[in-house]
């Protein structure tokens, strides 16, 4: 920082030397409530609560014995998700406006963080036969791919491009509702075998298409370029979410019931012997894209309609300001503390929990198994955090993540750019751990596959019926329209668990926007 000095004034009166600064201020001007290695404390605290969030939403089926929907449905079904990658945008934009090497060099670490993650959801998706979670992490990959473009956008430019993802891809989806749906998560082996197929599942039919979910992306991007360190952008956040949650719900009400939305999209659905209240019901909280308009006016947690996207984008947006506001109090910082390392460790925490839910522990006590997958989580990560630092899964992506840029700020120093910081060197103790952490990862895995291998191949379990299941099985209740790879489920009277992935976000080496 260059500075001048004044005088002011004959020699006799002269004022006191005041240095002035020539260099413009950086934004934001003070720093957020972060910790010494500068992360940001309410964003990890966002990323934690999302990450609960996702493990209630997995244990728990969308409907509970007595035919309405779980608790873990009505406050976390979409809100968890849609938070993960509002947040993602949010680090994004950290990175981006690091000192470490420019946009350039974040472009680079982002695209092989994107490979990685992609690889990694390839990986899992092996396992997701038997856990029943439509994983994340290869739309994830996606996702960040998209960002790369999105780093030389302003903000205007963002929230131009939430606006058109939220309002152009709900309708993108309900033109294209007829395309087949696959049955599955992608592997490896669709990446091999069908790669077009796979292409259209993460950007159109998948459970987190990318055509509507680069709006949370988008939008995340901007709030990260803002001076979270304010009470005021807190403020802004939390009063500013909470009208686009609830403006969206009163412009549903609007259209379903006053205008008979709801009714025209009953009298769609083939009820067998439920009851319209029934098949409402079922619209409102689990329902595939259908082939009319009045689709894109429900709520439907994952529906991808507008309404439920500026309904999950306001209340990811509360929690964020509200969680930005309460970490700067010290004591609740400390609180949170737990939750933030869980944010921090959030890809080793999601792929973790994919393996214990596949192993089928504690399935028949769901609230024993979140109860004890929560306070693992918690525990683990706190003291993962305080021993090691990055999680295991997280150096493994940010480290080639972070040679990319790197690399790539090099060149730019070359010419005349200014220097990264040096790096450490790897400390032998933490190496060693994440590599024992890896093995029993993949350990993990080959037990669980191996044991469904033996015991023929073991379905997930089916969802609670919301309805009685119909006597003559030749002519079954269909209740909402399900994808065209789902109806045998359909003709033997179940209806199949839709499961909601979770996105677990990359940690990067994430700093704050100077």
């Amino acid at each position: 920082m260059s500075t001048s000095f004044v005088r002011a004034g004959p020699a006799w009166a002269e004022a006191p030397t005041v240095p002035l600064t020539t260099d413009p201020p950086t934004v934001p001007l003070r720093a957020p409530r972060t910790r010494p290695d500068g992360r940001v404390v309410g964003v990890d605290a966002a990323r934690g609560v999302a990450l609960l969030g996702m493990f209630a939403t997995h244990v728990f089926p969308v409907f509970g014995q007595d035919g309405s929907p779980t608790a873990a449905t009505v406050i976390a079904a979409g809100r968890a998700v849609s938070t993960f990658v509002l947040v993602a945008g949010v680090s994004v934009a950290f990175l981006a406006g690091s000192r470490v090497g420019g946009r350039g060099a974040a472009a680079a670490g982002l695209v092989v963080r994107a490979v990685l993650i992609g690889l990694l959801g390839l990986l899992f998706g092996f396992v997701a036969p038997l856990n029943g979670v439509d994983g994340i992490l290869p739309f994830y990959g996606v996702f960040f791919l998209l960002a790369v473009p999105l780093l030389w956008l302003g903000p205007r430019a963002l929230a131009a491009v939430t606006a058109v993802a939220f309002l152009l891809g709900p309708v993108a989806l309900v033109a294209t509702a007829g395309l087949p749906r696959a049955a599955t998560d992608p592997t490896l082996l669709t990446l091999v075998q069908d790669p077009g197929g796979l292409l259209l599942q993460l950007f159109v039919t998948g459970e987190y298409p990318a055509i509507v979910y680069v709006g949370y992306l988008a939008a995340g991007l901007a709030i990260g370029r803002l001076d979270l360190s304010s009470r005021r952008v807190g403020w802004a956040l939390v009063g500013g979410g909470l009208v686009l949650a609830a403006g969206s719900r009163i412009v549903s009400w609007i259209l379903l019931y006053p205008l008979g939305g709801l009714a025209e999209l009953t009298a769609m659905v083939p009820a067998g012997d439920a009851s319209s209240a029934e098949v409402a019901q079922r619209l409102l909280w689990e329902a595939y894209p259908m082939p009319t308009w009045w689709y894109l006016a429900l709520p439907t947690p994952h529906g991808h309609t507008p309404v439920d996207l500026a309904h999950t984008l306001g209340c990811a947006m509360a929690l964020l300001g509200a969680l930005l506001l309460l970490t700067r109090v010290d004591a609740v910082r400390r609180l949170l503390s737990p939750l933030a390392a869980a944010g921090e460790l959030s890809l080793t925490l999601y792929c973790a929990h994919l393996v214990v839910l596949a192993s089928g522990v504690l399935s028949d006590e769901p609230v024993l198994l979140l109860v004890s997958m929560i306070v693992g989580a918690l525990a683990a990560a706190l003291a993962w955090r305080r021993t090691f630092g990055r999680g295991p899964l997280e150096t493994l992506v940010s480290v080639p993540a972070s040679a990319a840029r790197r690399a790539v700020g090099g060149r730019r120093r070359a010419h005349g750019a200014p220097a990264a910081k040096p790096t450490r060197r790897p400390d032998p103790a933490r190496m060693a751990a994440i590599g024992l952490v890896v093995v029993l990862f993949g350990l993990s895995v080959a037990v669980v596959l191996g044991t469904s291998d033996r015991d023929g191949g073991a379905e997930p379990a089916d969802e609670v019926e919301t309805f009685a299941e119909a006597e003559d099985q030749t002519d079954p209740p269909t209740l909402a329209p399900l994808p065209p790879d789902e109806t045998e489920d359909v003709e033997s009277g179940q209806a199949d668990q839709d499961d909601r992935g979770g996105d677990a976000q990359q940690d990067e080496e994430v700093e704050p926007p100077p």
